[in-house]
């Protein structure tokens, strides 16, 4: 017996995101729903995939951020994480950081994004500093209809003492002295690197 699917321009947006977020990445995801704290704006979807670049990794999208957006706009913005770790805690704190703060932060690459407090059992990492989503995470946007498209921005965790280091040499050096264990979340803090 063959299941009705629905065509494709009857998909909510997250149905669309997922579809292709499925094809390019290979595998199926879990989505979870997370409500908003503006009753005005929608609820926000995490879309999580366990083991996805690698065992071991968890990777996560959002969809809810480009909601805050003005209905002018072709072009929305939505958070990724890829951690090496499969506590779904990091996944779900882009359903968390969305619902509180996306009326009020731009989540712009080179922003720090404080928490206050560890993100997951598994790691001493609070806050996160916000980058142009890499190569790894899949394609850098996705057209969800004829008039709109979201682009991703990639956050990775940092530690507590690294954002004094952050804020004197920039994050851009950061980035790159950090750039093959970003994904650690028990990696060693910045002033181990050379």
């Amino acid at each position: 017996m063959r299941l009705f699917r629905k065509p494709n321009f009857m998909q909510s947006g997250v149905e669309r995101l997922k579809s292709q977020l499925e094809i390019a990445l290979g595998q199926s995801c879990n989505v979870y729903r997370h409500p908003s704290n503006n009753k005005k704006l929608p609820k926000v979807f995490v879309l999580l995939f366990h083991n996805y670049p690698n065992n071991g990794y968890l990777t996560a999208y959002s969809y809810g951020l480009s909601a805050s957006i003005g209905s002018d706009k072709t072009t929305g913005r939505e958070l990724a994480i890829q951690v090496k770790s499969s506590n779904e805690n990091w996944g779900h704190i882009l359903g968390f950081l969305i619902s509180h703060l996306r009326e009020d932060c731009p989540f712009d690459p080179g922003q720090i994004i404080r928490f206050g407090q560890s993100i997951s059992e598994d790691s001493t990492m609070q806050h996160f500093l916000v980058q142009d989503a890499d190569h790894k995470i899949g394609p850098a946007s996705y057209q969800l209809n004829k008039r709109f498209s979201v682009n991703w921005v990639q956050l990775i965790p940092v530690y507590e003492q690294e954002l004094a280091w952050i804020n004197r040499y920039g994050f851009t050096l950061f980035l790159s002295k950090i750039d093959q264990e970003k994904e650690d979340v028990q990696r060693k803090t910045i002033d181990s690197y050379k």
